[in-house]
């Protein structure tokens, strides 16, 4: 059961078996908190908690919302075609197993899946494989999924981005 007006003192990374939070929820980590996570990464974080659907999402998979009527229940973006930005739901910063609750970021500096990705280019939903974000080609077939803007190339399939889902 969710507890309004809860303070989070357990880490953003924390999975749970049941709903701790509301559904929904926000909750912003600091940038100095964000930075000593990772170096490479700047600025406050804005977390969202969520539920995974039936499949899980792995770390760093580009999440959109689950085929259900549920708003938050989360699953990998497909890689089949664009998703529309309202879809969108976030960016795991870890793996959260299936039908689990967990966190997800929703604005500010990560790390994402991504394929032939520059830094400086805005990222798309519609990528190469699922949960991952290509190049925004600026056309109508992908612009209006546009989720962040690239901070690194893709290295190791991943790139350092800065995401907004509004």
């Amino acid at each position: 059961m969710a507890y309004g007006n809860s303070v989070k003192t357990d880490l953003f990374s924390t999975v749970y078996d049941g709903e701790t939070y509301a559904l929904g929820e926000t909750r912003v980590q600091p940038a100095a908190d964000v930075t000593d996570a990772d170096a490479s990464l700047k600025g406050d974080r804005i977390w969202l908690f969520v539920q995974a659907d039936s499949s899980g999402i792995a770390v760093n998979d580009l999440c959109k919302r689950s085929s259900s009527s549920a708003s938050y229940v989360a699953q990998t973006a497909p890689a089949a075609a664009d998703t529309e930005l309202i879809n969108l739901i976030g960016v795991a910063d870890h793996a959260i197993a299936a039908n689990k609750y967990g966190w997800i970021v929703v604005k500010g500096e990560c790390v994402v899946k991504t394929a032939g990705v520059s830094a400086g280019n805005n990222v798309t939903s519609s990528g190469a494989a699922a949960g991952t974000g290509i190049p925004a080609a600026g056309g109508a077939t992908d612009s209006y999924a546009v989720f962040g803007r690239a901070l690194t190339d893709t290295t190791d399939g991943v790139s350092d981005i800065y995401v907004d889902f509004r």
